[in-house]
């Protein structure tokens, strides 16, 4: 039997087919991963940097909202930060989706807020996953609750330091 071009070209490829068989058949396969990736210790995507209760004065001013604070239509709060370079931040998600608001003091910053009281502006920031995943009727929904809040105390309590 004469080895042409055409037999050669079959006998290598079954041969790199039976080579390829033989190497996957000898490695271990991959262990199984965990059905949750936080449980096994995995970092969280979006860290809350603010997990403990804020301080007396910012309490005061968003009427004790705090980390685990119902907002109403599913929304909750995160962490909400001490004043931090003249602001607020408020860390809030539903579902795997969340954004921040930042409280300043109206005229600290040049932009139109979105979302005002008397003497405080409110702005969003930081949306996650993406800047598409929060929906316009989310960032109201969000603002009109911290407004709503803000509006009832802040003829009543001091602003708070370093605001």
């Amino acid at each position: 039997m004469r080895l042409t071009f055409p037999r050669f070209a079959v006998l290598t490829l079954c041969g790199g087919a039976l080579l390829a068989l033989a190497f996957r058949l000898s490695t271990p396969p991959d262990p199984p991963g965990p059905a949750d990736p936080l449980a096994a210790g995995a970092p969280e995507p979006y860290p809350n940097s603010w997990p403990d209760p804020p301080p007396p004065d910012v309490a005061a001013l968003l009427g004790g909202l705090g980390p685990g604070s119902d907002l109403g239509g599913g929304w909750r709060v995160r962490g909400v930060s001490p004043v931090l370079e003249q602001r607020i931040v408020i860390d809030v998600d539903k579902a795997g989706v969340g954004f921040r608001v930042a409280l300043t003091t109206k005229g600290r910053d040049e932009r139109v807020p979105p979302k005002s009281t008397a003497r405080y502006a409110l702005y969003t920031i930081q949306p996650r996953p993406s800047a598409e995943a929060p929906k316009d009727a989310d960032y109201a929904a969000v603002l009109t609750a911290i407004a709503a809040r803000v509006t009832e105390r802040e003829g009543s309590v001091a602003v708070p330091a370093g605001l």
